[in-house]
């Protein structure tokens, strides 16, 4: 495909664990954790039951998990494809709820923190997309979860920066708006 594969196929070959954890695995494949604590717990993308559990988490041994980290590495060389309008709504709704949790006094900062987890989730699905308009308004709109940490330390500038995001829901609440059925037609 392009130059760089041998050399990034040698680098993951002499990075081979022994043991991995979800920590070892996202890192191993460019993820957040929250995003492949996800898949663990949906049992998606094909991810492999763990070997053990230990109190620390979920554990798998190398040669369980490194076939499917190579297939997961592989289907993501492919060719990006768009950001899909489920995403993009997907990404609306998440940021809505984390502006609506930011307008709140007292903030409740549990509630924050998980909607602020699933939001990021989507992060690595827009970072994988093409590079077309709705994939730019989506990665925009999450901009402001790339800048701060787990837990914002300054609130109020975090605040700001999703309010002025919100900006761009607006080509995102049109197409929501075309994609639903006309009311004159439906009767």
């Amino acid at each position: 495909m392009n130059s760089t594969r041998p050399a990034l196929d040698q680098e993951a070959e002499l990075s081979r664990k022994a043991f991995y954890g979800i920590a070892e695995i996202a890192e191993a494949l460019g993820l957040n954790r929250q995003l492949v604590t996800a898949w663990r717990r949906r049992r998606s993308h094909g991810m492999p039951e763990p070997d053990a559990e230990l109190s620390s988490g979920p554990i798998w041994r190398g040669e369980t998990v490194e076939p499917w980290i190579d297939q997961v590495r592989d289907r993501r060389d492919t060719t990006s494809q768009p950001v899909t309008a489920d995403v993009a709504f997907k990404a609306s709704r998440r940021m809505l709820r984390v502006a609506a949790l930011l307008l709140e006094q007292p903030i409740r900062l549990r509630l924050l923190s998980q909607a602020l987890a699933e939001a990021r989730e989507l992060i690595p699905v827009v970072d994988e997309a093409a590079d077309d308009p709705l994939s730019k308004t989506v990665a925009q709109l999450l901009g402001p979860l790339r800048k701060s940490g787990d837990e914002p330390a300054d609130l109020v500038a975090f605040r700001r920066q999703v309010l002025a995001e919100l900006a761009h829901l607006e080509p995102l609440i049109r197409m929501a708006a075309e994609s639903l059925p006309d009311p004159e037609s439906a009767g």
